[in-house]
């Protein structure tokens, strides 16, 4: 049976072809090599699946090497083939929102020529699906939307630029604009839960993301003239509520050509959206027979 791997900075998330699901906290051990590798190759093995999709935070090339993954430094240069090595199993990987918008497509938006997935969480990361296919790029890296410049000179982000998406459209990007508005420190979470509650500064904080939200997606229906984006991720899913009519808002600073063609709707795959789509991968890979 193929399971889906989804490789995250506190857990690694696994789902099944029979929909079973399991959560493996690892952020205890995730600065020990040794043990988090020990530990990767047990979950990934556990149950003796017939191939396996892996999902990883990072930049990962296509033949699964992780040049550089932010939240899990210890698996930089880590080729996960190496990790395998001795077990005949046929196994995908990439990125994990690369691999996630594969399966949004896969499983819910078959009817869609060109799908972006913009999720927001820790980070921001998109992936992009066209014709069925996802589309990594030469090296497996693209996508990187959340590093492109929404304002020059602005904010530093994690990446060490300044002005990324990611730096207005994540949870420590929330966090900072709420300080700015003259907010307490405070998780992106907390500052959800009060914009809800009617707090006037956290509903500032929200209308600000929400304007650089649609700066970002404004840039990318204009890049690639997508008719589907999908939003996803443990920020978006906090404050779906907050956004309003996102897609109306996006079609009113867009072109009307490609306008007319773009819809916008939220995944339905929660915090497995990662291993969901590694899932997918392996399925498609294993029926067409390309590894």
């Amino acid at each position: 049976m193929l399971k889906g791997v989804d490789i995250g900075g506190t857990f690694v998330k696994v789902l099944w072809e029979d929909g079973r699901r399991e959560k493996h906290r690892i952020f205890d051990f995730k600065n020990n090599r040794d043990l988090l590798l020990e530990k990767l190759r047990e979950v990934i093995l556990n149950g003796h699946p017939s191939g396996v999709g892996i999902a990883v935070a990072g930049f990962t090339s296509r033949s699964g090497v992780i040049s550089h993954s932010p939240n899990i430094p210890v698996l930089n240069g880590l080729d996960l083939r190496k990790l395998l090595a001795g077990m005949d199993i046929p196994f995908v990987a990439g990125n994990d929102v690369s691999i996630g918008a594969f399966g949004e497509w896969y499983y819910d938006y078959r009817d869609s020529e060109i799908l972006v997935l913009v999720a927001v969480g820790t980070g921001l990361g998109g992936g992009l699906v066209v014709g069925g296919k996802p589309f990594f790029g030469v090296s497996g890296t693209a996508m990187e939307i959340g590093h492109h410049t929404v304002l020059m000179d602005g904010r530093r982000c994690s990446c060490g630029r300044r002005g990324c998406w990611e730096a207005y459209c994540s949870s420590y990007g929330l966090s900072e604009t709420y300080g700015k508005l003259g907010g307490e420190p405070l998780k992106d979470y907390q500052i959800i839960e009060r914009a809800r509650e009617g707090e006037e500064t956290a509903r500032r904080a929200v209308v600000e993301f929400k304007k650089f939200l649609i700066r970002g997606l404004m840039n990318l229906v204009h890049i690639l003239n997508p008719d589907q984006i999908v939003l996803g991720g443990g920020v978006i899913e906090g404050m779906k509520e907050l956004l309003g009519d996102i897609e109306k808002d996006l079609k009113n600073v867009v072109e009307d050509l490609p306008a007319g063609d773009v819809k916008v709707g939220y995944s339905t795959a929660g915090e497995f959206m990662g291993a969901r789509g590694a899932l997918a991968f392996i399925k498609s890979r294993t029926a067409d027979n390309t590894f």
